[in-house]
């Protein structure tokens, strides 16, 4: 009777394993800025445009949005492209923006804000941080983190400003099946070593048999 694992159906069962657990998750970063002519408008707690970094608490509305440059998996997206804000974004708060900004293209890249806090604010610098999911076409969903910059004193109640998104590593989950499968494999061995099998399939252990001779 054959064994009902023998070592090719342990090695096609670990890479279907080991296939199936690997994924493709996006990687690298993303800078963004305003463009010529470009910037921010910013609004107080009451709705109000303002020119006071310390009194802002969301963006109206983001006026010619590009990216300078990405890295990793953003490296296919051509620097100056054009990048689609949520507005208004509150940044005091940690409700939730999905999608906060989308880049139009063939993997369709967007971030999708879980929560925000304020790094820093006064009246002449205001730093956002935040955490999210990042999406694309081809990609699987992606953690990472989020930062926002503006300083300065606006023009034409614009503020220019400046942001990066950075892709989270994730842990390789086909590592440890591939150590399991290997396991497998290794007991498999040790089993065909020191046992066979008796024609009705019950594991019995090889026995020496020593024959005195008479003279």
């Amino acid at each position: 009777m054959k064994p009902a694992f023998p070592p090719r159906m342990a090695l096609v069962a670990l890479i279907a394993f080991t296939s199936a657990a690997q994924a493709d998750f996006i990687t690298g970063s993303i800078n963004f800025s305003s463009g010529a002519g470009g910037g921010i408008i910013l609004q107080d707690s009451a709705g109000n445009v303002t020119t006071n970094l310390a009194a802002a608490t969301r963006i109206q509305s983001w006026v010619f949005s590009e990216v300078e440059e990405g890295t990793g998996s953003f490296d296919t997206v051509l620097d100056g492209a054009s990048v689609l804000f949520a507005q208004p974004w509150v940044f005091n708060s940690s409700s939730p923006k999905s999608p906060l900004w989308t880049i139009a293209g063939p993997e369709n890249f967007s971030f999708n804000l879980a929560s925000s806090t304020i790094a820093f604010q006064s009246r002449s610098f205001l730093a956002v941080k935040g955490t999210g999911t990042f999406t694309g076409t081809g990609f699987d969903d992606t953690p990472g983190t989020w930062i926002f910059t503006t300083q300065g004193v606006a023009a034409d109640s614009k503020f220019s400003w400046s942001s990066s998104s950075v892709a989270v590593a994730v842990a390789d989950g086909g590592t440890t099946l591939a150590l399991l499968g290997g396991s497998l494999l290794g007991l498999y061995g040790l089993r065909r070593r020191f046992c066979r099998r008796s024609p009705g399939g019950v594991p019995t252990r090889r026995l020496r048999t020593t024959v005195a001779s008479t003279p």
